[in-house]
């Protein structure tokens, strides 16, 4: 049981990304962003032209993000395994986890509140707007620390046959670095730097849905190989054994 519900809570990551996007882009059409640089009538009149599908949106939103519970929680199942005793950087990681969704869902419900009210001044409406693609973008300091979590465990874990491969904890790093481009984003209006532009937008997205997929095949390959291992160690010793290590049964 513990080894589907691993497997299980790892593919909660790619079903919260599609999700996600059926939301943001396919409801909301959240993508290209709106810019910042446009003046309050039209970002009011492109949100009140869209309430209803923002609403919907959003609300797919709010579902999609409770998926990265599990799949952030998993991660630290498997970074705490790697520190063994006194796993701090799997609680960090966790902790911070829950900051990014928190903040995710934020954006939603500001994104809705935009909608809600028809009769709004459309300096209110780009307001609203406003915090939140600020906060979407500049979720990057809990990010960055949870990618770290998970580089620093990579670079740690000494057994035969590791999670995570070195280059895998490298990869994290320079995610984590490309997400902080959106911190820059509160400089700008206009060009990459903007929330709407290459380096505050397009980039961290781009790098967050290759860690995703990365991240989503280590971690399954990983652990069914831990369950694998665990069974064939117990068939040495016991051979009814043997089964309940492979399906988990009793943990």
């Amino acid at each position: 049981m513990a080894k589907r519900i691993q497997l299980a809570a790892v593919w909660a990551g790619p079903a919260f990304f599609v999700l996600y996007l059926v939301g943001f882009v396919g409801f909301a059409r959240f993508i290209p962003p709106l810019a910042p640089s446009w003046d309050a009538v039209k970002v009011a009149q492109v949100i009140t032209d869209h309430a209803i599908p923002i609403r919907i949106g959003m609300v797919i939103g709010l579902i999609a993000t409770t998926l990265l519970f599990p799949f952030f929680g998993v991660i630290s199942i498997q970074i705490a395994r790697i520190e063994k005793r006194m796993p701090i950087m799997a609680v960090m990681q966790f902790g911070a986890a829950v900051l990014l969704v928190v903040f995710f869902q934020l954006c939603g419900m500001l994104w809705i509140a935009a909608t809600f009210r028809s009769e709004l001044e459309p300096t209110t409406i780009r307001m609203l707007n406003d915090l939140s693609w600020l906060i979407f973008v500049m979720v990057f300091p809990g990010y960055v620390l949870q990618l770290s979590c998970i580089a620093l465990a990579a670079f740690m874990d000494s057994s035969a046959n590791p999670l995570w491969p070195r280059w895998v904890g490298y990869l994290n790093l320079w995610i984590a670095l490309s997400g902080a481009g959106g911190g820059i984003a509160v400089f700008f209006k206009h060009g990459p730097f903007a929330w709407n532009g290459l380096v505050g937008f397009y980039i961290p997205i781009g790098a967050f849905t290759v860690w995703i997929g990365v991240m989503t095949y280590y971690m399954h390959v990983g652990i069914k190989r831990q369950f694998d291992n665990e069974a064939t160690v117990a068939a040495a010793h016991d051979p009814a054994g043997a089964l309940k290590a492979q399906t988990g049964v009793g943990r």
